[in-house]
């Protein structure tokens, strides 16, 4: 779920610096001409702009350095944390929240500098080819001549990283196996791939197929009017990833020649654990979730986090509707065939076949609730944006909707349950964030409790929030199109 939470601070970084250009524009008057050369095709005529092209080589340029430092630094921490619990996992019979924490401070350092130089090996190939193209650039004045030397070596690069890839799998296990880092634990990645070269190229053609299994269900799916995007998602970030990242780390543990090969030990199949076991498990967890939820809600010390969730979607909604009045609203009226009482045709029978895609919804909705609670992490300021952002989303479509009726017609029968629900995502990531915050700032056996408690919380809040999100999906799929079309709306 760390991963997902990392996921949104980096989406975060993205979207307020679209929010924070389109500000711009709109205060420059330049807002209505941007979009019209968008909507029309005219993209190279709207990035070169003169009076805007500044603009967005800054922001650009911030967002790709704010990813950059996001992905290294927060992703050392996440990294660290998580396969540390897989050491931890293997050695006790659960694993404390206090352990996930503890792993991802002790060694996120080093797994930041593993993070930079893996990348750095790997992509090292497209790299070269990116300097040449630009010298190539430079020396001739010729675009075409540096887009033709990029392509004809393009292919050997993507190749090269691919199989750079293969060997610096081990990388980030090395880093909480053996408590090395940098070059070192490239460099022991390589010894571990090189020596086990069958089994690290069984783990890449098992971790291939599976995606490529999930992305052909998917494809399969869509014609069938079953959308399957967000289970595929889920299943990928739930699922998939901890159990290849925690083989990963296996393989790399006992590939040491100080390590005895695991003993094989026949067991009784699975199976009847997954249809006895594990749904009374997960609605366990689901019931403690909703409880967590009440306990959140109504403690007088969490009031500030609502507040501040709150205020964060009413600012986003301000905002929203003041960039589609101010030259987004007209350029999107102008554009040929622009009903704006015709809805998304592509969530009607027979396009999607009820209940998959409100099992969709609940899904995507449900991720995006996980990422924004547990992006509380990084200090809180991602969770605040992300629940600003969809408040701006919000405030775009508003203005563009005929009238309050039929807005509210689209969006009150689900949203009365799945805007709350994101709020309250949204302040117990602020709360953790504060926690955060706490730790770091005055560190300390309290304050680590603290920390430890909150992300605790966050994970049964959104635990809880699955069933909110569940009702609200199945709301949004089946209910709001009839109670749409009732008020107008046309598909």
């Amino acid at each position: 779920m760390l991963g997902t939470g990392l996921s949104t601070i980096e989406q975060s970084v993205v979207t307020m610096a679209a929010v924070a250009f389109l500000n711009l524009l709109a205060g420059q008057g330049l807002l209505k001409l941007f979009a019209t050369r968008i909507f029309t095709g005219n993209i190279f005529g709207a990035i070169t702009d003169p009076a805007i092209f500044p603009m967005l080589i800054v922001l650009a340029t911030i967002s790709l350095v704010g990813i950059a430092l996001v992905g290294i630094l927060g992703g050392g921490f996440v990294y660290s944390a998580e396969y540390g619990v897989y050491v931890d996992a293997w050695q006790k019979d659960s694993v404390s929240f206090n352990s996930l924490l503890a792993n991802g401070a002790r060694r996120w350092k080093a797994m930041a500098r593993t993070i930079f130089l893996t990348v750095l090996v790997t992509w090292s190939p497209l790299i070269l080819v990116g300097i040449v193209t630009l010298l190539v650039y430079i020396g001739t004045g010729n675009l075409i001549a540096a887009a033709l030397s990029f392509v004809v070596v393009y292919e050997f690069a993507i190749g090269a990283s691919l199989l750079l890839s293969l060997f610096t799998l081990y990388a980030y296990p090395a880093v909480v196996v053996d408590q090395i880092s940098g070059f070192a634990a490239v460099k022991h990645s390589f010894r571990v791939a090189s020596h086990n070269l069958g089994t690290t190229m069984t783990y890449a053609l098992v971790r291939g197929a599976f995606q490529l299994l999930l992305a052909f269900i998917v494809i399969l799916g869509a014609p069938l009017g079953l959308p399957l995007t967000s289970l595929t998602t889920a299943v990928v970030t739930l699922l998939l990833l901890p159990i290849l990242h925690s083989t990963k780390t296996m393989i790399y543990h006992y590939a040491r020649p100080d390590v005895a090969e695991m003993e094989f030990r026949p067991s009784n199949p699975i199976i009847g654990d997954m249809y006895r076991r594990l749904p009374r498990a997960a609605w366990r967890k689901v019931k403690n979730g909703l409880f967590e939820i009440g306990r959140f809600l109504v403690s007088p010390s969490n009031f500030p986090f609502h507040v501040a969730a709150i205020l964060a979607l009413a600012i986003g909604i301000v905002d929203g509707n003041y960039i589609t009045n101010s030259g987004l609203g007209t350029a999107i009226q102008l554009q040929p065939g622009y009903d704006p009482r015709k809805g998304n045709p592509n969530v009607i029978f027979p396009n999607v076949l009820p209940p998959f895609l409100g099992i969709d919804l609940f899904l995507h909705n449900w991720l995006v609730s996980v990422g924004t609670a547990l992006a509380g992490i990084g200090f809180g300021i991602p969770s605040f944006a992300d629940i600003l952002f969809n408040g701006f989303i919000l405030g775009i479509v508003q203005p563009l909707t005929p009238s309050n009726t039929m807005f509210l017609a689209a969006i009150l029968p689900h949203g009365i349950i799945e805007i709350p629900s994101l709020v309250i995502a949204g302040s117990v990531g602020i709360k953790l964030g504060t926690a955060a915050w706490r730790a770091k700032l005055s560190p300390s056996p309290e304050s680590t409790e603290t920390l430890s408690q909150s992300l605790r919380q966050a994970v049964y809040v959104v635990v809880g929030l699955a069933v909110l999100f569940l009702i609200a999906g199945l709301i949004e799929a089946d209910i709001t199109p009839i109670i749409m079309r009732m008020y107008g709306w046309t598909f």
